[in-house]
């Protein structure tokens, strides 16, 4: 019979639409888990390359009062010399937090070289200790009587301030000591400075 001995019909290359879906259904199915593994090396290069935060202890202090009681040289400097001084000092106030004491600082400054004169003063003093029981600190206010000279007996009330830096131990319970230094500016009401460097040890308690 003719049809047994008929050939086979040859095979139909795939049309090339069919390939490129077969492609795209390929991609979506592997897209899902290739995207993922990209994101978590992305993550994990990120993490590595992050240094890691550095947390600030806590200072030295605990929360509560504070009394500071000062009796320190100093030295106060004029456009025709140097007054030598004593500065006795009380600070009064609290410790608001492990690196922050805000106190008023009343004091007398004697001078040492004209006994019968002296000045009275208050700032408000803020300190903050920076590393372990390290502090510096700044301080506003008003004085009494500040001399206008070395050669002058003469004095004025005085505006301004104090800066300084110091280091405190712990003695015992609720008693400490400190070394410091600080500079004090008041002005005049005529623009007129003056500077004094008080040197010299405090106790504090609390």
């Amino acid at each position: 019979m003719s049809f047994l001995n008929s050939s086979p019909l040859p095979a139909r290359p795939l049309p090339l639409s069919a390939i490129v879906i077969a492609l795209l259904a390929g991609s979506t199915f592997f897209a899902p888990e290739a995207a993922a593994s990209e994101a978590q090396f992305a993550g994990d290069v990120q993490l590595a390359s992050d240094s890691p935060r550095r947390q600030r202890k806590p200072g030295p202090l605990e929360t509560g009062g504070y009394v500071e009681v000062a009796w320190r040289p100093a030295i106060g400097f004029f456009r025709d010399g140097v007054i030598p001084e004593m500065r006795l000092s009380v600070a009064i106030g609290g410790r608001l937090s492990s690196r922050f004491i805000l106190a008023a600082h009343p004091h007398v400054d004697i001078y040492l070289d004209r006994p019968a004169a002296s000045g009275a003063g208050i700032d408000m003093l803020g300190t903050v200790y920076t590393w372990k029981r390290l502090f510096v600190r700044g301080g506003v206010g008003v004085t009494s009587a500040v001399p206008n000279l070395r050669t002058d007996t003469t004095s004025r009330p005085g505006y301004g301030g104090l800066i300084g830096i110091g280091y405190d131990w712990h003695l015992k319970k609720k008693i400490n000591m400190g070394v410091g230094a600080d500079l004090d500016m008041r002005w005049f009401k005529d623009g007129t400075p003056r500077a004094a460097l008080i040197t010299g040890v405090h106790f504090w308690f609390g």
